[in-house]
């Protein structure tokens, strides 16, 4: 990994671009904490994994060394949701980069 400063702004744009595109939430959808039984058929929902599973979890795994990353491409996943959408272009390259790290 490139070092977890640059996975902390990487983080960070891409909860701005969220902002930016109105798909950021305040408050965590109730289904999110059972969220491994849950089929994601949106873009808002992929949007709530997002903010509230992955990327915290991406976090929480960063500051433990020993722990190991699985590759994972969420930009691919993501390209299933936002690919139709031209204004999510930015959100999907800074997924893409944000794989890059990991």
């Amino acid at each position: 990994m490139n070092g977890d400063n640059t996975l902390k702004e990487k983080i960070k744009e891409i909860r701005e671009e969220l902002k930016q595109n109105g798909l950021l939430k305040k408050n965590m959808p109730d289904w999110v904490m059972d969220y491994d039984k849950h089929d994601i058929n949106n873009h808002q929902e992929f949007a709530d994994w997002l903010q509230f599973v992955y990327l915290p979890n991406i976090l929480e795994e960063s500051e433990d060394p020993r722990t190991g990353f699985p590759k994972s491409y969420v930009a691919l996943q993501a390209n299933k949701f936002f690919s139709k959408d031209v204004g999510k272009g930015k959100l999907l390259q800074l997924l893409i980069e944000l794989d890059s790290l990991l």
